[in-house]
């Protein structure tokens, strides 16, 4: 009796172990998701999402990293340091051969935002044939100084371009440069040494599109997390058009800034859901991220910050918006 007490037992205990084996293992929780972030309209729907509780809403988990310079973000992204980060395109493209990557979504587009102020002896785009112009070389700035100077009749050959970030612009204005290209904060700090804006990135709808991409590591292993996070970012996006008054404490509180430095004087579109979708989309002219991702390829290449063209069908996932 006793020994086939034992062997019932075992066969028990065997049982129980090969539930055991078969049964699905939990699910390891996933870290959050290391996302950076600048002052910007544009990055402004993440800091919105985390305070509405959006993102716990769609249970995905985020750490936002603030920084204090946009060319500091993208560079950490390079590095591995965060998960995503929102850019412009074009110095997206330049990343490429240090982290494999996917554009998600398209998040806004500076329509006015990018700059280019002068000093107060320069009376038009035109004076500034033989003059000194401060521009992040090999980015997309400098793509919107030629665009601007190709537009008032001048070549990049008349002018002299001098490699400087956009933050660094007040600094070097007036004494090292007589204009520069740059963005809010930093034109208004120009202009008080003397200095005003004279072209903006109105005139080139469509050239300057921020995307959002994550690691392509990210994109395979977190798809969940993603789209999780994409669809709190645009209702994010809702909440900000419903309630613009609000959002400049709302920003601060998360970002721990002054909320008078949360700029919310226009120039750049934040796009919804649907605006993101249809620039996700083939098109003939800079509303389409294919069309403008060419037009930065080409400048890219043809200046030697690029020694070949990324593949711009493997970098677009529209899937995640889909």
């Amino acid at each position: 009796m006793k020994t086939h007490r034992i062997a019932r037992l075992s066969a028990i205990a065997a049982a129980l172990w090969l539930v055991a084996c078969s049964a699905p293992a939990t699910p390891t929780p996933h870290p959050p998701l290391t996302l950076s972030w600048s002052v910007w309209p544009g990055y402004y729907p993440m800091a919105i999402a985390q305070h509405q509780g959006l993102f716990a809403k769609h249970r995905v988990p985020v750490k936002i990293v603030v920084y204090d310079a946009y060319t500091e973000t993208y560079t950490d992204y390079a590095s591995g340091k965060v998960d995503g980060c929102e850019m412009v395109l074009g110095d997206l493209l330049l990343l490429l051969d240090k982290r494999a990557s996917q554009v998600v979504m398209v998040t806004d587009s500076s329509e006015g935002g990018d700059q280019v102020v002068v000093s107060n002896a320069i009376q038009t785009i035109a004076d500034l044939k033989g003059k000194r112009i401060g521009v992040h070389l090999g980015t997309y700035g400098e793509l919107f100084v030629r665009k601007m100077l190709a537009a008032n009749g001048l070549a990049p050959t008349d002018v002299t371009m001098v490699n400087i970030n956009p933050e660094d612009v007040p600094a070097a204005f007036p004494d090292k440069i007589d204009a520069g290209h740059s963005f809010e904060p930093f034109t208004s700090q120009a202009a008080a040494k003397g200095g005003r804006v004279v072209f903006t990135s109105a005139a080139t709808p469509g050239l300057i599109p921020n995307v959002f991409a994550f690691s392509a590591q990210v994109a395979q292993t977190r798809p969940n997390d993603i789209r999780a996070f994409v669809a709190a970012w645009f209702e994010a996006v809702d909440w900000m058009n419903a309630h613009p008054d609000e959002v400049p404490a709302v920003v601060a509180q998360v970002t721990g800034l002054k909320a008078e430095d949360i700029w919310m004087d226009g120039g750049d579109k934040v796009f919804t859901l649907a605006e993101s979708r249809a620039a996700m989309t083939r098109g003939t002219d800079y509303r389409s991220l294919y069309f403008a991702g060419e037009e930065y390829v080409k400048f890219l290449t043809v200046t030697g910050s690029l020694n070949s063209a990324p593949d711009l069908e493997k970098l677009i996932n529209p899937s995640f918006i889909q």
